[in-house]
């Protein structure tokens, strides 16, 4: 299977899709790749052999199963030493608009991606995450290979997950000093972690969030929006609605729903799920009745 899916080499170093492109190259013109640099991720990930990786004139030794992740702007080059050999490995491209779209809505895999790079280029895995990234790009080239929006999901679904195996690699490095922005990043994560963790207190505020971690509620207000994307009010209302939504599909009375999830006031909840979701709370558990039995009642006629 994987010999049929090889790439023929391609020297080009601009994408020709708005999404992504997957190569998977057995060959050895890397030796002589010059320098050059992206407006687009790159991850390379190394099947067999040893090389070197130079990242913004830092050099990486990478063996089998290692992972260069290479941001948008950043002049990298391999570097293969010795007699001209056939390297195996797979080259990810992946667009800036692409990534974003992936990565607005996870705030820790959006910092990690978007932040400083310098000297992080190389993704540590254990034996079974690098097992498991191979594995993870096996199926991404075959699926790319495959037309259909079946597949095109997947394949999005497929590089989520490889997104996430590099950034919780560069979230855990010990051996570089955190930069200011991080250092400020993970404070506002610790917010953002409580918020999701307390919904039901009513208490649950921006201004007692700026009480707990010690913040000027304007800054607490202007760095929350800046690292999240949302404001820390605006951030607790949408999980408090997400959580009312997940227990009116489960069936839960809508009173006690609201409720148990944290708000105080019904007609509130009512105005924001309306306008969050584009109907109201009764006619939502409504339509998810509606399809709930008309699942069960096609379950039924099939046995």
């Amino acid at each position: 299977m994987a010999q049929r899916l090889l790439n023929p080499f391609d020297q080009r170093q601009v994408m020709r899709r708005d999404d992504f492109e997957i190569f998977h190259y057995n060959n050895p013109a890397c030796c002589s790749c010059p320098p050059h640099q992206h407006d687009f991720f790159e991850l390379f990930f190394l099947l067999d052999d040893h090389i070197d990786n130079i990242v913004e004139g830092m050099r990486y030794s990478l063996e089998p199963g290692s992972v260069m992740l290479v941001a948008p702007g950043q002049l990298h080059r391999p570097d293969v030493p010795g007699p001209t050999r056939s390297v195996d490995r797979f080259v990810l491209w992946i667009s800036t608009q692409y990534v974003r779209s992936i990565t607005d809505a996870l705030p820790r895999l959006h910092y990690a991606l978007w932040g400083d790079m310098t000297g992080r280029n190389l993704i540590q895995l254990d034996g079974e995450n690098a097992a498991e990234m191979r594995q993870l790009l096996f199926a991404l080239h075959r699926e790319d290979a495959r037309p259909g929006a079946d597949s095109a999901a997947l394949s999005r679904s497929i590089i989520a997950q490889l997104l996430i195996y590099c950034a919780r690699s560069i979230a855990s490095r010990t051996d570089i000093a955190p930069h200011k922005a991080e250092l400020r990043y993970r404070e506002i994560m610790r917010v953002y972690e409580h918020i999701v963790a307390n919904l039901p207190d009513r208490n649950l505020t921006v201004s007692a969030l700026a009480e707990r971690f010690f913040m000027d509620k304007n800054t607490l207000t202007r760095q929350f929006k800046r690292q999240v994307g949302m404001t820390p009010g605006e951030c607790i209302r949408r999980h408090r609605l997400e959580a009312v939504r997940r227990q009116i599909r489960l069936g839960a009375p809508m009173q006690q729903a609201c409720a148990e999830c944290g708000f105080s006031d019904y007609s509130a909840f009512y105005r924001a799920f309306r306008q969050a979701y584009g109907v109201s709370p009764r006619d939502y558990a409504a339509q998810t009745a509606c399809i709930q039995g008309g699942d069960e009642r096609q379950e039924a006629s099939n046995r």
